[in-house]
This record gives structure tokens, C-alpha cells and sequence, in this order.
């Protein structure tokens, strides 16, 4: 007879299992099979019921029916086939099946004689509440299991104690689920370590609006403080608190393993311990406050990628005005040099759109032969885009005037920002050339000076002071 049981109680598991991953037909062959052969058992009745019923079918109505009705013949009083039973009566359409229909009551009423203030005879009265139509929402596992943690950690205070006496309690009544679940899960929450998991679980409100202040002060100060864009990804750092909390909250859940008649909404008055009432909907206050968050970090999460992005597409307005007079040397006009570098620069900046300057600075030497002290060329406009490789290319456009690169190094890009890489050339007629080449969002532009040996600092220092001469977002200055 034991091994008959456990292999009726085997046949039941792995049809329950069957019919919850949705293999209708086979979770009820499992079930004729294991009453075929074992013979007559509640809960194979109640599984193959209810794969009939999950059919949503007329015909397979009818076999749900047949098999609640065989079974209550060997199990009159089996109180979850009796609930199975009374729901399928009290949905069932009273003008296509009437004498179904009319048979809801009369289980209904037998249920509450034989379990008043069961989980079944709680189901069937939430079920007749609501006319026999499945409009009837029931809370969610979940939703259950935060309510009743709650609620009892409020009441108890201490986490352990509230532990203990909800493990005591779920043992004298082994058949509740919902009790069995709310002492795992407090078991879990009592352990060292986990004061702010509980925190969670008790004020979730207060713990959504600390994540949505969070995410939201993130996704702003990005573009505010001009940091890097991934840093919005530090936002995601709120879901991990909450995430072990749902973590841990699941397989408290899972290690409970519910029935499937279990009800999370059943009262249970036990002296000494919480009364645990149904679990009410969500109330107006939580469902206008998840709105408004979810609201708030949208909007926060658009308008730092707007922002953000018009930050990147800006770029200072440089107008160019040359000083007549540049450390000591005169502007010249129409030199051989300044001619050379037009050319250069007009086929670098070929369809940019961009505004091309050349300024030379000298003094006349003997025979009326200009000295260079410095030359200037570059553009201004939308740079935007500008990478390294950008300022590479236009200190690369120098080969071509007969200059051969010796050694290259960054510099400081001073007060304008953006960046700075200086280069020392050798020229074919002799002598050596420092070029340093800017690059920012509104303009590229390089400084060609000869080498006097002062070092690289003073070429860099007179790349910024000729730089800084020479664009202008104001009003320009005629004489450094």
C-alpha cells in the first residue's frame, strides 16, 4: 500500500509538473496512466481536471467534470477537488450549462461546512464574489510574500524571533502554503548581513524613490559636470540591491513548493502570532507614485541624452582677426611661405565648410629678405568630430613643403582647451622648424616657428600666445 502511495504521489509531481510548463495533453496522460494502473487517487483527479479545464474548451469541460465527479465518488470529502470542482460550476455559463451552474452553490456551501475558513473555501468565496467570470485578480506570489513579511516584521520587531515563530506555526499547519512561505522567507531575511535587504522589503516605497533619486541625479549630472557618457551606466548599480532582493526572495518561494490550489490571500488567526489578512490591491498611492518615478527617469534619461548631445554637437564661434604685430614681428603680407601653406590648407580642408586663415609674422633681413618669427594657417568652423588622427593629417600636409619630421611630442593646449601636439622638422636647405598643431570643436590650426634651442616649452608658449592672438570669440586685440 506505502509503495502504491509513492507512486501515486510520483505520477501526481510529474504531472503537476506537465501541466505547469503547458503540456496539457501529456500531464493528463501521465494522470490516466497512474490511476489506471494504481488505481484511484485525489490528487490524479484533481491534476487531470484541471489539464482539462486549462483547455479553455466545451468538450474538454465536459472531461474536467467527468474526472472531479469520479473522484469526489471515492473522496467525498477531498477539499481540493471539491474547490476544483465548485470553480469550474460557478464559471460555467448558466444558459449553455445550467445544471453545472446550479451545482456551484451547493459545492460552495459543502466546502464551507466541511473547512470553513480554508484556502479552498476562501478561493470559492472570492470566485462566487465574482459571478463565476475570471475577472477576479488574485495577488501575485510575490506580491503576497512582501505583504506578509511586512506585516509581520512590523508587528514582531525583531527578525529572528519573527523567524522563529513563524517557523513554529508553519509546522502546525503543514497544508498552508502561504504560511510556509512567509516563515522560509523570514528565515532567509534573519541572517546576519541582511538589514538593508529587509529594509527594502519593508519600506519598498522609500526604496523606490532612493533608486529614482539615484538614477535620476546620475542621467543629470553627466552633462552637467561634463563627465564621460558611460558613467550613466552607474545608474544600473540601484537594480543590483534590488535585484538580490528579488533573488532572495524567489527562492524562498521556490523552496516552499506551493500547491496549486494554494491562495495568497487567506486569513490566518494563530493566538500569539500576526493575523495575516487578505492581501489588499495595489492602492492609488502606490500606483500614482510607481507612475510619477517611472516618469521622472524617463524624462531624466531623455533630457541627458538631448543634453548631452547638444554638448557634443556645440562648438565655440571663433571669428579671426591677426594682430599687425606678434612678439616683436610685423604681420607680412603675400609671402612665398604664406602662398605655399594657402595651397596646402585649401586641399586639407576641401569640403569642410570651414573658414581657412595664413598669417606669417617676420622681419625684413638684408636685401629686403623677410625673417620668419613665426607663420600661422588652420581653420575655423564645426570640429565636432575632431580626433587625433584630424591633427595628424594637417601636421602630415607639412611634408609636402619640403620639411621631414624628426620627433614628435604633446603639449599643453592652454586657456582655449582641446589638444595640443607639437612636432620638430629638418628642412631640406637646412635648419630646423617646431610646428604645433591645436585642435578643439570650433578650430585646428598650427604655429610653424624656427628653432632658436630654447626647448619645447617656449614652442609650445608661443603656440598658445599666437593661438590665443589670433581667434577671437570677442572683441580681437591689434597689437601682442
Amino acid at each position: 500500500m506505502q509503495g502504491e502511495n509513492q507512486e501515486a504521489v510520483s505520477a501526481y509531481a510529474a504531472a503537476q509538473t506537465q501541466l505547469r510548463a503547458g503540456r496539457l495533453a501529456q500531464a493528463r496522460r501521465t494522470a490516466e496512466e497512474a490511476l489506471e494502473a494504481d488505481g484511484p487517487a485525489a490528487p490524479l483527479f484533481l491534476v487531470l481536471g484541471q489539464a482539462h479545464v486549462a483547455e479553455d474548451d466545451d468538450d474538454h469541460d465536459d472531461r474536467a467534470e467527468a474526472a472531479y465527479r469520479e473522484g469526489l465518488k471515492a473522496f467525498p470529502d477531498d477539499l481540493d477537488l471539491l474547490a476544483a470542482y465548485a470553480e469550474l460550476c460557478l464559471r460555467s455559463d448558466y444558459i449553455e450549462r445550467p445544471a453545472r451552474h446550479r451545482r456551484g452553490p451547493e459545492l460552495a456551501a459543502q466546502l464551507r461546512e466541511l473547512a470553513p475558513g480554508s484556502r479552498q473555501a476562501l478561493r470559492i468565496e472570492q470566485v462566487a464574489a465574482g459571478k463565476g467570470r475570471s475577472s477576479v485578480r488574485l495577488p501575485s506570489p510575490g506580491r503576497t510574500q512582501a505583504h506578509d513579511v511586512r506585516l509581520v516584521l512590523a508587528a514582531v520587531g525583531d527578525p529572528a524571533a519573527a523567524a522563529a515563530q513563524a517557523r513554529a506555526h508553519a509546522q502546525t499547519r503543514p497544508d498552508d502554503d502561504r504560511l510556509a512561505t512567509l516563515a522560509e522567507t523570514l528565515d532567509a531575511l534573519a541572517r546576519p548581513g541582511r538589514a538593508p535587504i529587509r529594509w527594502m522589503v519593508r519600506f519598498p516605497l522609500r526604496t523606490l524613490l532612493i533608486h529614482a533619486v539615484w538614477c535620476i541625479g546620475l542621467l543629470l549630472a553627466v552633462p552637467a559636470f561634463h563627465w564621460d557618457g558611460w558613467l550613466r551606466a552607474l545608474a544600473f548599480v540601484a537594480a543590483v540591491p534590488t535585484g538580490l532582493r528579488d533573488i532572495l526572495l524567489r527562492r524562498a518561494r521556490r523552496r516552499t513548493d506551493p500547491q496549486p490550489l494554494a491562495v495568497a490571500t487567506e486569513s490566518i488567526d494563530v493566538p500569539g502570532f500576526p493575523v495575516l489578512p487578505p492581501v489588499p490591491a495595489y492602492s492609488r498611492r502606490e500606483v500614482t507614485a510607481a507612475g510619477l518615478v517611472l516618469a521622472a527617469v524617463l524624462t531624466a534619461s531623455a533630457g541627458s541624452g538631448i543634453w548631452s548631445y547638444r554638448q557634443y554637437v556645440a562648438y565655440p564661434r571663433y571669428t579671426v582677426a591677426a594682430p599687425d604685430r606678434l612678439r616683436g614681428y610685423e604681420r607680412l603680407e603675400d609671402t612665398p611661405i604664406q602662398r605655399l601653406l594657402e595651397n596646402n590648407l585649401r586641399e586639407t580642408m576641401a569640403g569642410s565648410g570651414a573658414t581657412t586663415f595664413t598669417f606669417v609674422y617676420g622681419n625684413s633681413g638684408p636685401k629686403r629678405q623677410p625673417v620668419l618669427g613665426a607663420a600661422l594657417f588652420g581653420a575655423v568652423g564645426d570640429f565636432h568630430e575632431m580626433t587625433s588622427k584630424d591633427l595628424e593629417s594637417i601636421q602630415g600636409s607639412l611634408d609636402a613643403t619640403g620639411l621631414t619630421t624628426v620627433n614628435t611630442w604633446k603639449a599643453d593646449p592652454g586657456r582655449l582647451g582641446g589638444t595640443m601636439r607639437c612636432a620638430a622638422y629638418r628642412a631640406l636647405v637646412g635648419g630646423q622648424f617646431i610646428a604645433c598643431t591645436w585642435g578643439d570643436k570650433g578650430s585646428i590650426g598650427t604655429v610653424l616657428s624656427p628653432d632658436a634651442g630654447q626647448g619645447q616649452g617656449a614652442a609650445a608658449e608661443l603656440a598658445r600666445q599666437v593661438r590665443e592672438a589670433v581667434l577671437h570669440q570677442g572683441s580681437p586685440a591689434n597689437d601682442v
